[in-house]
């Protein structure tokens, strides 16, 4: 794949310019996009194995690891998606990169913008359900909406594969690149839009509520940081014609969806990895403290059946001591004392 300006980008340049389109060739500038935030995702790569090595430390257990996981591979099906379907490469040396209906409608959008969003919506309203309900987020609930969450996502991809191209989108061969109509946009941009009403009502109703573990900044940051990705996301596609041909928004685009992504997972995940690595039996000793301060086991004292599956927070933090030289790693903690907090999600 050139990066290099040849005689054949140079006539797609003269074509698109004869078409009355501005087009920016695609080059190095791309080429380091493509890097830097590959770099980027590796880095977090690191980061998530260690997380899920070290899954069962209380403070890493209460983020749900293996979700954040899957927040990540979603994450990279759609920063593959953005460089296949937003002019960054060539796409006429392969039928792959020329279907646009599996690098548009299923790499970016569904895989990538749509579950990354609904994964953040769905972590909203665990907390509301856990907090505001008064009920564990597990069993049916937990079942009901993560299924009904994929579920919606695959019917989406489904329907929109099966419909006409020409009402989607497609492989435009002059442009070497995937043109999308404007109704297709104007319908995915609905559904991000709708899922974010969904998620400002929830933070509202959770407004006046105490978090223990500092939830509160969370959603309020990664909210308004995933608003700021949507808001530009719809000004570029809704209002920049044929943003892909515009090197400036192109890499803008990049940019904004994938560090902001990497913000949201950072802003999540840092203070229990951080503390995982470098202050690990302090800071689980200061968290335990904390959980027992602010009665936060209430929240889950939802069965008095004695399974591991409704073991109370009480029950973690009464069976942690505090101050215990011959417990120096927080895996000398049971796994069953901890399986509560699975219901935080």
């Amino acid at each position: 794949m050139s990066f290099a300006l040849t005689k054949e980008e140079i006539m797609r340049v003269e074509t698109a310019k004869f078409l009355g389109i501005h087009l920016d060739p695609v080059g190095y500038v791309d080429l380091s996009t493509i890097v830097i935030l590959s770099t980027m995702y590796g880095i977090e790569f690191i980061a998530l194995c260690y997380q899920l090595y070290h899954r069962d430390y209380p403070p890493l257990r209460v983020k749900n690891v293996p979700i954040m996981f899957s927040l990540y591979l979603g994450g990279i099906g759609w920063f593959l998606g953005d460089i296949f379907t937003g002019g960054l490469v060539h796409l006429n040396k392969s039928s792959v990169l020329r279907s646009c209906k599996f690098t548009l409608i299923w790499c970016r959008a569904c895989i990538g913008a749509y579950y990354v969003t609904l994964i953040f919506a769905l972590r909203c309203y665990s907390l509301y359900h856990v907090f505001h309900k008064g009920k564990a987020f597990t069993g049916k609930a937990s079942l009901l909406t993560t299924g009904g969450t994929v579920l919606a996502i695959v019917l989406f991809g489904v329907i929109s594969t099966l419909v006409p191209t020409h009402l989607t989108t497609y492989y435009e061969e002059i442009m070497d690149m995937c043109y999308i109509t404007k109704s297709y946009i104007i319908a995915v941009l609905l559904v991000i839009w709708a899922i974010w009403g969904f998620v400002a009502v929830i933070c509202w109703k959770m407004r006046n509520i105490h978090f223990t573990f500092n939830e509160r900044m969370e959603i309020i940051f990664t909210f308004l940081v995933i608003l700021i990705v949507s808001v530009i996301n719809t000004t570029c596609l809704l209002v920049i014609p044929v943003y892909p041909a515009s090197l400036a928004w192109r890499t803008l685009l990049l940019y904004v969806n994938h560090v902001g992504a990497s913000t949201v997972y950072w802003l999540v995940m840092f203070v229990p990895t951080y503390n995982c690595v470098f202050n690990r039996q302090a800071y689980l000793e200061e968290w335990i403290s904390t959980l027992k301060a602010d009665s936060a086991e209430k929240q889950y004292e939802y069965s008095s059946e004695n399974k591991i599956d409704n073991i109370h927070l009480s029950d973690v933090a009464d069976s942690v001591p505090l101050c215990d030289a011959n417990h120096n790693d927080a895996s000398s903690y049971s796994t069953a004392s901890t399986t509560k907090l699975d219901h935080m999600f």
